[in-house]
Formats: structure tokens, sequence, C-alpha cells
């Protein structure tokens, strides 16, 4: 089969199969940008709260470790797991990991 037939018989398909897949990646390019963005606000206090997270503290022996409140420590990982778009603080930590925003 010739493909310049195929093609000429098919044309609006390919257009929109380019559509979509124009509109596809838009998406996930903003959407990237935007939790890139999100991560980077990370505070201090965030990023020191998922490193103890990493390192397995509780949040009784990191707000010990920090001089605060298990309370602010668990206000603190929340906050940075909604902005890192994760389900878990587990999963907060790996996306971390991931993307180098811990030491």
């Amino acid at each position: 089969m010739q493909p310049e037939r195929v093609l000429a018989g098919s044309g609006d398909i390919v257009q929109l199969v380019g559509i979509y897949f124009h509109t596809h990646l838009s998406e996930r390019t903003i959407a990237t940008s935007v939790a890139v963005e999100d991560a980077a606000t990370l505070s201090q206090r965030e990023r020191q709260c998922l490193a103890w997270a990493a390192r397995g503290k509780t949040l009784a022996e990191a707000a010990v470790l920090m001089d605060i409140t298990p309370r602010t420590v668990a206000f603190h990982l929340e906050n940075a797991r909604r902005k890192l778009g994760a389900v878990t603080i587990a999963h907060a930590v790996a996306q971390a990991v991931r993307r180098g925003l811990l030491p």
C-alpha cells in the first residue's frame, strides 16, 4: 500500500489525531509546570519535616528534633503533601526525593 494514498483518504483523521496529541501534550506540560512551581515553593520547615519522615522518624520524634509540636510537624507534612500532589506522606517523600528537593 502506498502511504500517499492512505494519507490522502484519511487526512481528516490525521488532523484530528494531531489536534488530540497537541491538546494532550499541552495539558501535561501545564500540569507538570504547576506541580514544579508548587514543589519549588516548599518552605524550609516542610522540607525539614519531609527529610525527617524520609529517615523514618515519627511525628513525635521529628517534633523533638526540630523543637516544635507534633501537630506542627503534621501541619507542615500535610502542606508539603498537598503542594507535591501526593496522596500520602510516603508518596510526598518519594515525590520530593524524585524531584531533588531533599538532601
